[in-house]
C-alpha cells in the first residue's frame, strides 16, 4: 500500500516511491508524529513539547526558533512527496492539513468501522476481509519515535479501545464462517500478552466448543474463572460462567437435534504408530489444506512414484489433523492401479451415503443419489481422502459433488488436468532421505534385530528411499542373524529387490507387482519406450537417443515422455528435455524388457543406442577438432538419426551433457560384443576427455578400446588404441606403462608403413621423456616426429609437435630455436583453427619471456593464451597457463597474488588428475607461502610436490624440491625412496 505517512509504526515518509525511515532527526520525526495524531487541528507549541520531548529531557531554550527550524525541515520533506499537504503556523500553534486517508492510523479506523458494519449486516466474509486489511496496517509499536507520557497514554488507549476490539471483530467473523482453527491460531499469539482478557477468553471457549473439544473448553473455563476470583473480579467470573453455561446448553440442544445416524463418520485406516520422518511434507500438507477465510473447501493432490509412501503419509497427517474436521473423515481406496479394477463413481457415492447415515436406496437414480450426497455434505467440515486415483476422469465428477469438503487425492499420476480445473494444491512425495530410510529400517527391524551401520547404509541405498521397499526388506530379514545379515547385505542387488524380496506365499507383495500396476496402465507405445530405455546404460536420456531407441518421431517420443513423467515412471531433472529413472524403476524396466522383448530385439535396441552415440560423437569430434583424424566411419544402424550439430559450441555442449552416458555406452558396447562400435567410440570420446583433463576416465575407456580392437582382429585399430592408451598413461604420470603401449604401437606403424601413426607415437614418446625430466632425449624423438609430419603435411601433428619442441628447447635454454618452433606451431594451429594448440604455443612464448626477465611480455602472452582458450574444453593447457602466471606474480614480488592464483588453479588441477602439472603448481604455491613467512605450510606443500614428481618419474625435479625443504628446515627432510 503506497501511503505517505505512518504513525502505527515508525514515522516515515514515502518520497519518490520509496519509504524514508530516517529522513531527519528523531526529534523532528517526533514533532511530525504529534502533528499526524492531531491532523487538521492546531497544536500549541507547549503541547508539541509535551509530546515530542521525553520526560526529564530539558526543553529548548528558544522554543519558537526551534520549532520554526523543525517546521522548515518538515515542509521540505513534505514537498518531496506526491501527496498534497500543508503545515500552517499561527498564534503559537502548528496545524498539519493532509488527507486522512493517507495516514495508516486513520485507514485502520475506517476499515474497522466498515468491518463492524459488515458484521452487523450478517456478512462475516466481508468483515474478515476488512478487519484483516486494518490489522495488517499495524506494524510495530505505535508512535515508536515518541517516549513521552502523552504518547504513552495515547498508545495505551489505542491498544485497549481500538486494537483489541479490532481483533475481536475479526475473530467473531472467523467463528461465524467456521474458521475455528484460524481463531485459535490468532488467539495463541494474542493471549501471550493478554492472557486474561475477557473478550479473548470467551472467543477461545467458543472456538473450542465449535471444534468439539469440549473437555479443553471446560478446563480453560475453570482456569479463567479461578484467576478472576483470585483477583476479586466476581462480576467477571459470573460473566464467564454464564458464557460457559450458554455454550454447554447450545451443544446439548444440537446433540438432541441430531439423529443417531448423522453422527460424524470416522473411517480413517489405522495410523502407523511409529511413523518416520516426512516432517517437511507434513508441514506442506498443513499449509496446503489451510482453507482461506470465506471458502468452504479445497482439493489437494498428493502424487509420487509407486512405493514412495503417499497413502501412509496422508493417513498419518489425517490422524494428526482430525480435530479440524468435526463432521467426519472418510477414506476411500479407488483402486486405480491395483488388480481387480478401479472403483466406479457410483460405488463411491453409495459408500459416502452410507457413511453419512443414508444407505443406498435402489429406487433412486444415480443423479438423485448424487444430489442427496451433495446436500448431505453442504456446510459440513469433512475430510475425504480419495486414495489411488487412476486419472483425472476417475475423480473429477466426485469432486464437484463434494465441493464443501476438504478432499485429498493420492495418485501415481500427476493429475495435471485436475490441478488446472480445480485450482488444487499439490504435494509431491519424493523418496526418503538416507537418514529417514535408515531410521525406518531400524524401526521396522525392531530393537531385537542388530545390524551393522555399513550394512544398514548399503541396504537403504539399494531401496532408493522407497518406504515400500524398506518395509518389504525389513520383513524379509527379521529372522536373520547379524552374521547372515552382513552376508545378505553384500550379496543383495536391485534385481533381487525387484523380483524376489516379498515373495513368501502369502500373496504377491514383491516390488515388481506394485510397479507393474503402473506399467500395465500405459498404452503399448509408452510401455515399449519404458522398457527399451531400461537398456540405456547411462543415468539420463535425451529425446534424440529415445528416438533411436524405439524408432519413432521426436513428436511421438516427447508425448510418450510426458505420459511416463506424469505416471512417475520417469523423472525430469533440471536440464531441458532430459529424463531419468529412479534406480529401482530402471531395474524394473530391464525386467520388463526381458519379459516383453525377445533377446534379438533387446540386442537391436542396444546396437541402436551405441550407434547413435558413435555417430553423434564423431560429428561433434569433427566440429571441435577439425584437424584431428578419426577412425574409419561405421554407418549408423537403420533408423538411427544422430543429433544435428552445427558448430563447435553445440558440439562442446553435447559432449558436456552426454559425458557420463558416453563412458557408460563404451562399456556397454564392449560388454555386449559390439566391438566395432566400442573402440571407435572410445577413441572419439577420449580426445574430449583428455582436453577436459579427465585422464582417469580417458584411461578407462582407452583400455576398453584396446581390448575391443583386439577382439575385432584389426591390427591397425589395436595399434591406434594402444597409442591412445599410452597418451592417457602419460597424462597420469605412468611413464613405464605408457612406453610399453607406445613402443608396441610404433613397431606396428613402422611395419605397416603408417607414417602418420609413426609421427604421433614419436611425439608422445617425446612427451614421456619431457615428463621424466630429460628434454634432450625428448628433442631427438620430437625432431623425428616433426620430419614425418612435414613429409605428410599433417597440420594437426605439426602445430603440436612444434609446441613440444619449443617446450623442450626452452627447457634447454635454447630460446631462439624454441621461439622459431613456437611461431611455426602458431601458424599451423591458426591454419586448422585449433585454439588449444594456439594457446599452448603462446604459453611457451610467455615462458621464454619469463626466463628472460620480461615479466610484462610474459604476462601479455599468457593472458592472450587464456583468451584463446575461452570456450574450449582444454583444461590442461589453461591450468598450465594459470600456474605460469602465478610463477610470474611470485617473481615480480607479489607473493600474495601468486598464492591466491595458485590456490584457484589447484582446485582445477584436482579435476584433471595431471600429477606432473599438480607437482609444478605445488612448487609455486610453496614458494609463495615461504615468501609470506608461512614456512610450515610451505614445507608441507613442497613435500606433496616432491612426492608427485617422484611418482611420475621426474627424479631431478624431486631432488630440487627437497633442496628447498632442506633450506627451510635443515636436517628434517626424509626423501622418498
Amino acid at each position: 500500500m503506497n501511503i505517505a505517512f505512518e504513525i502505527l509504526g515508525r514515522t516515515a515518509l514515502t518520497i519518490g516511491g520509496s519509504r524514508q525511515e530516517n529522513w531527519s532527526t528523531p526529534r523532528v520525526r517526533a514533532v511530525l508524529a504529534t502533528l499526524l495524531v492531531h491532523v487538521g487541528k492546531a497544536v500549541p507549541i507547549n503541547t508539541l513539547m509535551e509530546w515530542a520531548w521525553p520526560d526529564g529531557s530539558p526543553p529548548p531554550h528558544n522554543p519558537v526558533s526551534t520549532f520554526h527550524t523543525y517546521a522548515t525541515r518538515i515542509r521540505r520533506c513534505l514537498q518531496g512527496t506526491s501527496y498534497p499537504s500543508m503545515l500552517y503556523t499561527g498564534n503559537g500553534s502548528y496545524r498539519l492539513d493532509v488527507d486522512k486517508s493517507l495516514i495508516d492510523y486513520h485507514q485502520f479506523r475506517s476499515l474497522i468501522t466498515r468491518a463492524r458494519t459488515h458484521a452487523r449486516r450478517q456478512d462475516p466474509e466481508q468483515a474478515v476481509e476488512c478487519a484483516e486489511q486494518a490489522l495488517a496496517l499495524y506494524r510495530g509499536r505505535p508512535l515508536d519515535d515518541l517516549s513521552s507520557a502523552p504518547a504513552a497514554a495515547w498508545r495505551k488507549r489505542v491498544l485497549q479501545d481500538e486494537w483489541l476490539p479490532a481483533h475481536t471483530i475479526l475473530l467473531e467473523a472467523l467463528l461465524a464462517i467456521g474458521e475455528c482453527d484460524q481463531v485459535l491460531a490468532r488467539l495463541n499469539d494474542l493471549q501471550v500478552d493478554h492472557r486474561y482478557d475477557m473478550g479473548l477468553a470467551k472467543l477461545r471457549m467458543s472456538a473450542l466448543h465449535e471444534l468439539a473439544r469440549s473437555s479443553e473448553a471446560t478446563a480453560y473455563y475453570f482456569d479463567i474463572r479461578h484467576h478472576l476470583l483470585e483477583e476479586g473480579d466476581e462480576q467477571g467470573a459470573n460473566h464467564i460462567r454464564q458464557h460457559h453455561e450458554s455454550l454447554r446448553t447450545q451443544q446439548q440442544e444440537t446433540s438432541r437435534a441430531r439423529p443417531a445416524e448423522s453422527m460424524p463418520p470416522r473411517q480413517l485406516p489405522r495410523d502407523i504408530v511409529e511413523f518416520v520422518g516426512r516432517d517437511g511434507l507434513l508441514r506442506d500438507l498443513d499449509e496446503a489444506t489451510a482453507t482461506p477465510a470465506g471458502t468452504s473447501g479445497r482439493v489437494v493432490i498428493v502424487d509420487g512414484m509407486p512405493g514412495v509412501g503417499k497413502t501412509a503419509l496422508v493417513v498419518h497427517w489425517a490422524h494428526l489433523a482430525r480435530h479440524r474436521f468435526p463432521d467426519g473423515d472418510i477414506f476411500i481406496n479407488l483402486n486405480g492401479f491395483a488388480d481387480g479394477g478401479a472403483v466406479s463413481q457410483s460405488t463411491v457415492i453409495d459408500d459416502l451415503l452410507t457413511a453419512f447415515g443414508h444407505p443406498p436406496d435402489d429406487t433412486l437414480t444415480l443423479r438423485s443419489r448424487e444430489l442427496l450426497l451433495s446436500k448431505l455434505v453442504a456446510n459440513r467440515r469433512c475430510l475425504i481422502i480419495l486414495d489411488n486415483a487412476r486419472n483425472t476422469a476417475h475423480v473429477q465428477d466426485l469432486i464437484a459433488l463434494l465441493s464443501h469438503c476438504l478432499i485429498i487425492v493420492t495418485s501415481r499420476q500427476r493429475l495435471t488436468t485436475l490441478s488446472a480445473t480445480t485450482g488444487a494444491r499439490r504435494a509431491r512425495v519424493e523418496p526418503m532421505s538416507d537418514n529417514e530410510g535408515a531410521e525406518l529400517l531400524s524401526v521396522r527391524l525392531g530393537p531385537n534385530q542388530q545390524i551393522a551401520v555399513d550394512d544398514r547404509s548399503l541396504l537403504v541405498g539399494l531401496c532408493g528411499g522407497l518406504p515400500l521397499m524398506i518395509t518389504l526388506l525389513a520383513e524379509h530379514i527379521t529372522s536373520s542373524s547379524a552374521a547372515q545379515l552382513s552376508t545378505f547385505a553384500k550379496q543383495l542387488d536391485a534385481k533381487q529387490l525387484i523380483v524376489s524380496i516379498g515373495e513368501d506365499g502369502d500373496g504377491s507383495t514383491v516390488a515388481r507387482t506394485f510397479f507393474s500396476w503402473s506399467y500395465r496402465a500405459l498404452d503399448p507405445p509408452e510401455q515399449r519406450l519404458f522398457r527399451l530405455l531400461g537398456l540405456h546404460p547411462g543415468p539420463d536420456v535425451g529425446v534424440e537417443l529415445a528416438c533411436a531407441c524405439d524408432g519413432r518421431t521426436p513428436a511421438e517420443t516427447k508425448r510418450s515422455f510426458g505420459i511416463l513423467v506424469g505416471a512417475h515412471l520417469l523423472e525430469r531433472p533440471e536440464a531441458f528435455d532430459r529424463y531419468r529413472f529412479h534406480d529401482l524403476l530402471r531395474e524394473f524396466a530391464v525386467h520388463c524388457a526381458a519379459q516383453d522383448e525377445s533377446p534379438e530385439a533387446q540386442q537391436a535396441a542396444e546396437r541402436r543406442i551405441v550407434s547413435y552415440y558413435l555417430a553423434t560423437a564423431t560429428r561433434a569430434h569433427q566440429l571441435l577438432y577439425p584437424g584431428k583424424p578419426t577412425a574409419p566411419v561405421l554407418e549408423p544402424e537403420p533408423g538411427v538419426e544422430p543429433t544435428e550439430l552445427q558448430n563447435a559450441g553445440q558440439a562442446r555442449f553435447w559432449f558436456d551433457q552426454e559425458r557420463t552416458n558416453l563412458t557408460a555406452a563404451v562399456q556397454r558396447a564392449a560388454a555386449g560384443g559390439y566391438h566395432q562400435h566400442a573402440w571407435r567410440l572410445a577413441d572419439t570420446v577420449a580426445t574430449y576427455l583428455d582436453r577436459c583433463g579427465a585422464y582417469e576416465d580417458s584411461r578407462t575407456i582407452r583400455e576398453i578400446a584396446v581390448a575391443s580392437a583386439a577382439a575385432t582382429g584389426d591390427q591397425e585399430a589395436t595399434a591406434s588404441s594402444q597409442a591412445g592408451l599410452g597418451m592417457a598413461l602419460i597424462n597420469l604420470g605412468l611413464h613405464s606403462q605408457a612406453r610399453l603401449c607406445l613402443d608396441a604401437s610404433l613397431q606396428y606403424a613402422i611395419d605397416s608403413g603408417n607414417e602418420r601413426g609413426q609421427a604421433s607415437v614419436l611425439y608422445h614418446l617425446g612427451k614421456v621423456e619431457m615428463s621424466r625430466g630429460d628434454p634432450g632425449a625428448a628433442v631427438d624423438l620430437l625432431r623425428r616426429s616433426l620430419d614425418v609430419a612435414q613429409r605428410n603435411n599433417d597440420h594437426d601433428a605439426l602445430c603440436w609437435t612444434h609446441w613440444s619442441l619449443g617446450q623442450a628447447l626452452r627447457t634447454l635454454k635454447n630460446h631462439d630455436a624454441a621461439l622459431t618452433h613456437l611461431h611455426q606451431g602458431i601458424f599451423h594451429a591458426q591454419h586448422i583453427g585449433d585454439k588449444s594448440a594456439h594457446a599452448a604455443n603462446l604459453d611457451q612464448i610467455g615462458a621464454i619471456h619469463q626466463a628472460q626477465g620480461d615479466h610484462q611480455g610474459a604476462t601479455a602472452y599468457c593472458e592472450q593464451a587464456l583468451i584463446e582458450l575461452k570456450g574450449t574444453p582444454n583444461m590442461a593447457i589453461a591450468l598450465q597457463v594459470r600456474t605460469r602466471l602465478a610463477e610470474i606474480d611470485l617473481e615480480r614480488g607479489d607473493a600474495k597474488a601468486a598464492k591466491q592464483r595458485a590456490w584457484h588453479a589447484l582446485a582445477e588441477c584436482k579435476r584433471t588428475h595431471d600429477a606432473a602439472a599438480e607437482a609444478w603448481l605445488l612448487e609455486v604455491l610453496g614458494h609463495a607461502q615461504a615468501s609470506l613467512g608461512e614456512t610450515a605450510a610451505a614445507v608441507k606443500t613442497w613435500r606433496r610436490a616432491a612426492d608427485l614428481h617422484h611418482r611420475v618419474g621426474n627424479m631431478a625435479r624431486s631432488a630440487v624440491v627437497h633442496a628447498h625443504i632442506r633450506r627451510a628446515l635443515p636436517g628434517d627432510d626424509p626423501a622418498p625412496t
